[in-house]
Formats: C-alpha cells, sequence, structure tokens
C-alpha cells in the first residue's frame, strides 16, 4: 500500500511541475496585452469594410467575407470614433496594416490590432 501512494503522490507533483512549465511559457512567449505589438512585422489586408462599431477593446472593423476581427485600441487615440470611421470606411475597399504576432491564447489569429489604415492611398488613422 505505501507503493501505491507514492506512485500517486509522483504523479501528482509531476503534473503540478508540468502545469507550472506551461504557465511560465504561456506568460514568456506572448499573452495578448503583456506587451505591445512589435511594430516591426506586421501584415496588410485589403478588403471592404462592412461594419466598424465600439467594442471591447476599442473601435472594431469587420471586412467583408473575413472572420477575424480588427481592432483600434483607443486607450491613446480618444479622439478617434466609431461613428466617424464607419462613415468614411462603411462599404469601401479598405487597407488595413495590422500587427502579426501569434499568441498561444489566440492561436489563429482571430484577433488583429491595427496599425494603420489607409484608403484610395491616404493613411486616415496611424497608431504611431
Amino acid at each position: 500500500m505505501p507503493t501505491t501512494m507514492t506512485k500517486r503522490n509522483s504523479k501528482g507533483v509531476a503534473g503540478l511541475v508540468l502545469a507550472a512549465v506551461i504557465v511560465g511559457a504561456l506568460l514568456i512567449s506572448g499573452i495578448p496585452g503583456s506587451r505591445k505589438a512589435s511594430h516591426e512585422k506586421h501584415a496588410v489586408r485589403t478588403a471592404t469594410v462592412e461594419e466598424v462599431k465600439e467594442g471591447s477593446p476599442g473601435i472594431i472593423i469587420h471586412l467583408k467575407n473575413d472572420p477575424k476581427i480588427y481592432f483600434i485600441n483607443t486607450k491613446h487615440h480618444q479622439q478617434l470614433t466609431a461613428a466617424h470611421l464607419q462613415q468614411q470606411l462603411t462599404g469601401k475597399e479598405t487597407q488595413l496594416v495590422v500587427a502579426d504576432n501569434w499568441s498561444p491564447l489566440d492561436p489563429f489569429s482571430s484577433m488583429q490590432e491595427i496599425e494603420a489604415i489607409e484608403l484610395d492611398h491616404h493613411t486616415i488613422y496611424s497608431a504611431h
């Protein structure tokens, strides 16, 4: 009987160590919001803007035939409004420059932060 308890205890300790390693890896690798997006890596998405609305974490933009959520963090850009962008962008072909970062908490990159918005070769928003 003492042998069974020792095996059970060692499995429990191994499980806790494994969980601690996984949590540590997630914290180090880049949980969204834990550090600013790298501005060296970005991607450009060109599509028709279907909808612009207020939401969390800021202004949300949906593109036609694209299930991803694109957002502008309004924490540092409080003068920008969803209503103004909706009027400018809805139904128009627009280029979004987005942070091209991967996170283990969002492995399919379903939410991407917008770094810049270009319409007719004019930048109408820039995070910098």
